[in-house]
């Protein structure tokens, strides 16, 4: 029994000293107890060499039930971050539930052109597996902005969500 062809791999180039990161909100919104985490993930990637923007639907409070917006809106976000020649990798800012809801508004064309790194998990892991079998890209399954790479992973004390 054979199964369909796996997709040929589709591999970003290597980020660069001076390359533009965009932190985005691709699923969950930001809370604003995690600001501060935020502030630090810019602060760690740019010690990294990287400069670092935050994507317009990354705003504390800003919400759409327990997202960080319409899957019309995050898809718009994300599409125009894929088309964007400057911008090369996206890091989510946190996980959540709802990618599933603009899966199929994401220009795949944009990502074939233009490959770059997207990194997160929990629900980007969803993203990363449906980008790899419509494209062939290489997901990098990685800590978060929040509270991951600007909360120091387990040597902060962990918040709880608000709900």
């Amino acid at each position: 029994m054979t199964g369909p062809a796996l997709p040929q791999l589709l591999r970003p180039r290597a980020l660069r000293p001076g390359d533009l990161v965009v932190i985005a909100s691709l699923s969950g919104p930001l809370h604003a107890v995690y600001e501060p985490d935020l502030e630090q993930a810019v602060v760690v990637l740019e010690r990294m060499g990287f400069r670092v923007r935050r994507a317009p639907l990354l705003e504390a409070g800003r919400h759409h039930w327990w997202s960080a917006g319409t899957p019309t809106e995050i898809a718009a976000e994300f599409n125009a971050l894929l088309r964007d020649p400057e911008v090369r990798a996206i890091v989510a800012h946190d996980g959540g539930q709802t990618a599933l809801g603009y899966l199929d508004l994401i220009d795949v064309d944009a990502i074939v052109a233009d490959p770059k790194p997207i990194l997160g998990y929990s629900d980007i892991s969803l993203l990363h597996l449906v980008l790899y079998a419509r494209t062939g890209l290489v997901g990098f399954h990685a800590d978060m902005a929040t509270p991951g790479i600007g909360g120091h992973g387990s040597a902060r004390p962990q918040r709880a969500k608000p709900n």
